[in-house]
């Protein structure tokens, strides 16, 4: 597993109940996770991210895919989140119970 990877998995356990929500990022030298704070109004059910997370995440550097958690376990997007993973026009990963 990597460090990334890691970090992903990290996060979703220190977020349960809530959804976990942030952006794998790339620099020249490394691959990284860059966590987020769930600001939405249900974080057991649905995760916002802040513009100013998302701008933060890109100084860091490349952003290459978008990652959230679904504690309960569900191994599938949403239609919701279907609908903005297209929007978005990242790779989502999705961390769930397995």
């Amino acid at each position: 597993m990597t460090q990334t990877e890691s970090a992903i998995l990290a996060h979703a356990r220190r977020c349960a109940p809530a959804e976990s929500c942030g952006f794998v990022v790339r620099t020249p030298e490394e691959e990284s996770y860059f966590p987020c704070v769930n600001i939405s109004g249900e974080p057991e059910a649905y995760f916002r991210m802040s513009p100013e997370d998302w701008l933060q995440a890109e100084m860091q550097g490349e952003i290459v895919a978008l990652v959230h958690s679904h504690p309960g376990g569900l191994p599938w997007l949403s239609e919701a989140d279907r609908r903005l993973q297209v929007q978005s026009d990242l790779p989502w990963w999705l961390v769930c119970r397995g």
